[in-house]
């Protein structure tokens, strides 16, 4: 059985391939030495590069090596089999090709890594061998020829010898396989999952652990992996324990044969719940192509039970420069938001702007997802510039690091309204809505499309009512009661916070308000967040004249300082 420590390739950083050259170096030696040369045997895949020159491990090399290589083991003198097949990119480099001999090089001494051969991509099973003797200055070329072809029939003597390249195809590969038994791990607990192996050829199996899509990754305690578990014929090593991690975990040796082998993950209590996926990699070869060699597998999904993963949200902040700004939640009611970061600027040149619900963040993961209908309420933004005209901000590029799409114009004669507030889904739809209330008091609904390839964002306005002026302050887009449906919160002149209730209905978006409290008039902007601190509950945030923000938290009916400097931004939504 081979050791964990078998390997002899090293990746070429020329040619982005593994070749054994760089782990074949000569020995230091000395004029006095005693020249002893010997050969080697490797397995490798279709693409690799395999090289034709023995190991010098004693002695300094005087005159030439001449190396013979064919298609039959060298026997035979008269090189039956001479040659490489067809297909195979031969590299003699510095070694001369007698055009007298097919298959024959001759090499000065130092010349480690040549000559050498590109394996065809697809190459079927084949064994090429080659042999090698030692070609003093002044030497006959042909008793060297001779000797090389038929090293497999003498005694190694230091000064000849042979060596095999055994070829096993992508084909031969894939007979070696993987299969899981991946249960659930429970929060808390422990789980034993097995690999069942069919190890057609001897070789190394690397496991790691990965996320399925859309998972939760930053915050989230490992789970660990140990108390591995084999049969006769296998060596395995933890080489790292904590997962996911996209490194190996489990690193096995295995005969030829079929194994079974186990191993206990461990969870935390606590935990957020999270979807994974074993990932498996079969190495066969002692020289592969890199990253494609392996053969891979891939278990079905399997889930780390826990907390469930609700939406994390956050807030938005301009400044007087108009540079917008994003605080996501740190899911902490002690501190709720978490350091800034810069969206964009050019943002001044709106006379408002909001979210149509609040700032939800994305996937968890930095795969591109582009804007689809489906994505409508994870921040996308609408802004009314000074003329009028209402833009529309699909949240996500696509793009890792992105921010914002390209601006979508809905539509000019916006500025009959003196306040537009981003609604959530009021009619129960799937999509944001907005509300706007016209310099008469009248309240206005606009369910949205969802359209992605055109202007028209919303529908025609809907009446609510009358009588909202009384309100200098409006903000909505979450569920405040419980229901499960976008409520409005809106304070009167007289600082009295009122909630009205969503009702799902599109021609009577609202319900009868009830009174939250009076003392609200402290604050210059209000804010619905969404739930900042992972009770599943929504939250508000509000600021006070002197710059201090304050959290609501959906679950208290107190207020907690977040901080003083907050007077710094003109607009917080």
């Amino acid at each position: 059985m081979r050791h964990l420590n078998r390997r002899t390739a090293t990746l070429s950083a020329a040619a982005g391939l593994l070749t054994a050259a760089a782990l074949l170096p000569a020995h230091p030696a000395t004029a006095a030495d005693t020249p002893r040369l010997s050969g080697y045997d490797v397995i490798a895949a279709p693409g690799s590069v395999p090289r034709f020159y023995p190991i010098v491990p004693s002695g300094a090399i005087a005159g030439k090596v001449v190396i013979a290589v064919g298609t039959q083991p060298m026997t035979d003198p008269a090189g039956v089999g001479a040659g490489l097949p067809k297909g195979y990119v031969l590299r003699p480099y510095y070694c001369a090709q007698p055009a007298e001999y097919t298959g024959v090089f001759v090499c000065d001494s130092g010349t480690y890594q040549q000559p050498d051969v590109r394996v065809p991509s697809n190459a079927t099973d084949t064994t090429l061998y080659w042999g090698f003797s030692r070609f003093p200055q002044g030497g006959d070329l042909a008793e060297a020829v001779k000797l090389a072809r038929s090293a497999g029939s003498l005694p190694a003597d230091g000064s000849r010898g042979t060596g095999k390249v055994t070829v096993k195809s992508r084909a031969h590969a894939l007979l070696n396989t993987v299969g899981f038994g991946v249960p659930a791990v429970p929060e808390g607990g422990t789980v034993r999952q097995q690999l069942r192996v069919h190890a057609n050829d001897a070789g190394r199996l690397t496991l790691r652990f990965g996320y399925a899509e859309g998972q939760l990754r930053a915050g989230v305690q490992p789970l660990r992996l140990d108390e591995v578990t084999t049969g006769a014929g296998a060596a395995c090593e933890v080489r790292w324990k904590d997962l996911p991690d996209d490194i190996p975990n489990l690193v096995c040796e295995l005969e030829a044969g079929d194994h079974v082998i186990g191993y206990r993950l461990t969870s935390s209590p606590g935990r957020y719940a999270q979807k994974l996926q074993a990932y498996t990699r079969y190495d066969i070869y002692d020289l592969g192509y890199w990253d494609e060699s392996d053969v891979k597998h891939v278990s079905a999904l399997f889930t780390a039970q826990g907390r469930t993963v609700r939406p994390f949200h956050g807030l938005h902040a301009r400044d007087a420069a108009g540079k917008l700004w994003e605080y996501d939640s740190s899911r902490k009611a002690a501190a709720p938001l978490d350091p800034r970061v810069a969206m964009g600027t050019g943002w001044g040149t709106y006379s408002t702007v909001t979210s149509l619900s609040p700032y939800t963040q994305g996937p968890f993961t930095w795969d591109g997802v582009g804007p689809t209908a489906a994505t409508r309420g994870l921040g996308d933004v609408v802004g009314r510039d000074k003329s009028g005209v209402l833009w529309y901000y699909d949240r996500r590029t696509g793009v890792r690091g992105g921010t914002y799409a390209a601006r979508v114009r809905v539509g000019a004669g916006w500025n009959i309204y003196d306040r537009i507030v981003g609604a959530g889904d009021l009619n129960g739809d799937k999509l944001v809505d907005l509300v706007a209330r016209d310099k008469a008091g009248v309240l206005w609904f606009y369910a949205g499309t969802g359209s992605q390839t055109t202007a028209n964002r919303f529908k025609a306005p809907v009446r609510i009512g009358g009588g909202w002026q009384t309100f200098d302050r409006l903000a909505g887009g979450a569920d405040l009661t419980g229901d499960g449906r976008a409520d409005l919160l809106a304070r009167d002149k007289a600082g009295v916070l009122w909630t009205y209730p969503g009702t799902g209905r599109a021609t009577a978006p609202f319900g009868k308000p009830v009174r939250v409290g009076a003392g609200w008039g402290a604050y210059d902007q209000l804010v619905v967040t969404g739930d900042v601190t992972d009770d599943g509950k929504a939250d508000l945030v509000a600021r006070d004249r002197s710059g201090v923000l304050w959290l609501y938290q959906g679950t208290s009916s107190s207020r907690q300082r977040i901080g003083g400097g907050w007077n710094t931004y003109d607009l917080l939504f």
